[in-house]
């Protein structure tokens, strides 16, 4: 027997008995890119994938952002949709009933805040959990509508706040959005800060930070922004693409920060279009 035929069936045979004690302790487990297992016992993915016209309808109808692209960068919304529709986890607590719908709205808020970037995948937020309203944190000690918690890879909302904000694209609140921003910056702006530019947001940042701590308050921006630079930031994604246009008129130095931090220019989308359609 050749020295490559035994390797690979060690490999296999180890596989199988890897495979097999797992099987038998009733848990599921995931080999990662990077090395790690994770425990999805419990989760699931989507069903059923839609087919690339059936993704193109609904979000033509469900995603104002997908309207705004161009026939080839839609192509490339839907490519993406497909990577991480394939490897994102999901599970419904208290009683809530888990549908494919509510993945596809996940996933493509997480196409659409990662547009920009080269990486969309949100390696290390690979589990989202959804309840059926607000629900208490043990680890935080209160109610909450969402959280987004780094050392276990999991994102946790509120469905009927993440969707309720989702039907609401102008009001500046989408929990969907905001929970992933936070992962946004956990993921790929924490530790690469210099790299993604994330230093020189945040200097342009704090001075209407400290400013809204000073006085409570904030002509554009909600409240909730002044509870923490964090907070602050993923309330300003919210408003980047809920309202950009009014961003990019009060707070013109910041628009462009977070224009160039993600990489994309919504307001100017808007402008382009509006001019299109007056032609």
């Amino acid at each position: 027997m050749s020295i490559s035929i035994f390797i690979f069936i060690f490999i296999v045979v180890i596989v199988a008995a890897y495979s097999y004690s797992y099987e038998n302790n009733h848990h599921q487990y995931v080999l990662l890119d990077d090395g790690e297992v994770l425990n999805i016992e419990g989760y699931s993915r989507i069903s059923e994938t839609p087919t690339p016209e059936r993704l193109h309808a609904f979000l033509l109808k469900q995603f104002y952002f997908y309207k705004l692209l161009e026939e080839p960068e839609q192509q490339k919304f839907r490519d993406r949709l497909q990577v991480l529709l394939k490897n994102k986890w999901f599970i419904a607590k208290d009683g809530l009933e888990l549908h494919d719908v509510m993945i596809l709205f996940i996933c493509a808020s997480m196409v659409q805040i990662t547009f920009g970037l080269k990486t969309f995948e949100f390696p290390r937020f690979n589990k989202i959990a959804l309840f059926p309203d607000i629900f208490y944190s043990g680890m935080i000690e209160r109610d909450v509508k969402g959280l987004t918690v780094y050392h276990s890879g999991l994102v946790i909302m509120s469905w009927r706040d993440a969707y309720d904000g989702h039907l609401n694209p102008n009001d500046k609140i989408n929990l969907m959005l905001h929970e992933l921003a936070h992962a946004l910056y956990l993921d790929y702006f924490g530790n690469r800060r210099m790299l993604y530019g994330f230093d020189e947001w945040q200097e342009r940042a704090n001075i209407e930070f400290e400013s809204m701590a000073r006085t409570n308050q904030h002509p554009f921006l909600r409240k909730y922004a002044s509870t923490n630079i964090h907070e602050f930031w993923a309330v300003c994604i919210e408003h980047f693409f809920e309202a950009p246009l009014e961003f990019r008129k009060h707070l013109p130095e910041l628009y462009r920060a977070m224009s160039k931090i993600l990489n994309q220019d919504i307001a100017a989308r808007i402008d382009q279009l509006k001019a299109a359609s007056a032609v």
